[in-house]
């Protein structure tokens, strides 16, 4: 059985107020008046012969087909939009990209070398949008993403960066106003700094060191690494944190590091790009001068750095 396909427009009224579930606050998005909308509205179920919304003095509600409808247009309304943009970009030869990175890693690895990238791309504009949040929105939101996990996300290409090789560090003011960590056996006597990514890295270290994990003491962990090298600066405790965030810290003097003990994570961060636009020039020039700065900050894989 054909049905008469609605007119985009009609399905972008659709969505809006199947996300609203009131037309007026669609009215006022789409820029048109209430009557206009529920004209669109009537447009769809008529082509569909479908009663998407139950309509009462209390509001609306979708009926159970208006929500299956409204999950499969919503994709298709933002591959459209996508699409519409890559057009645009192509025609007209624009050189900006939206990047999303999370805002431990833009300040203490991305901007300390990003003026190297920005000085060989006079043409090309990027802008940082530094989040706290280790948010899943769908690929297509940005045009790349730099994100911390094991390097899988659907229907992206991920380039490994940086952040998998963890270093445990201590401030020299803790250090000097107890006991210093002089062998593993030390350690159960110290609070320990950890991250609530990775719970298993300290358990992972007192195996690597042969300290029996009956003794590991509870671990106060942070949810950004940024605060994790904050709270160990300020004496809290022993930290396993990624080596390329505190190059700094370290060599200034304000962390010293313990047992000369690093170990690998099976997290870290990796340029994420939507697959579909990966050869997309813009991208492809930002994404090949950040594989040139691959494992900065930490020792490369034996065999050389490669593409992971």
């Amino acid at each position: 059985m054909r049905i008469q396909m609605p007119s985009t427009q009609s399905l972008r009224t659709f969505e809006a107020v199947a996300r609203y579930l009131n037309c007026g606050q669609a009215a006022q998005e789409l820029c048109l008046t209430p009557s206009a909308v529920s004209k669109q509205l009537q447009a769809v179920e008529d082509s569909l012969g479908v009663e998407l919304f139950i309509r009462g003095k209390h509001g609306m509600v979708l009926t159970e087909a208006g929500q299956t409808y409204w999950k499969a247009i919503r994709s298709i309304l933002r591959q459209l939009e996508e699409a519409g943009e890559r057009v645009v970009r192509q025609q007209h030869h624009l050189q900006d990209l939206d990047v999303r990175v999370l805002v431990a890693f833009a300040e203490r690895w991305l901007l300390p070398r990003f003026a190297e990238f920005a000085d060989a791309n006079p043409d090309l504009k990027v802008h940082i949008d530094a989040s706290a949040v280790h948010d899943e929105d769908q690929p297509g939101t940005y045009d790349a993403y730099i994100r911390y996990g094991t390097g899988y996300w659907p229907d992206c290409v991920a380039d490994y960066l940086s952040g998998r090789q963890l270093v445990m560090v201590a401030s020299p003011d803790l250090l000097a106003r107890g006991r210093p960590v002089l062998a593993p056996a030390d350690l159960p006597g110290f609070t320990l700094l950890g991250h609530s990514w990775d719970p298993e890295a300290w358990a992972e270290a007192f195996r690597a060191l042969g300290v029996p994990l009956d003794a590991l003491p509870p671990i106060r962990r942070w949810e950004f690494f940024g605060m994790t090298i904050r709270a160990a600066c300020a004496g809290h405790g022993l930290a396993l944190v990624p080596h390329c965030f505190v190059t700094g810290e370290l060599a200034r003097g304000e962390l010293v590091p313990l047992l000369g003990h690093r170990q690998d994570s099976p997290f870290g961060y990796y340029l994420v790009i939507p697959e579909n636009r990966q050869d997309e020039a813009a991208l492809a020039r930002f994404r090949a001068w950040l594989r040139t700065r691959r494992y900065d900050g930490e020792d490369p894989p034996a065999g050389g750095p490669g593409i992971h």
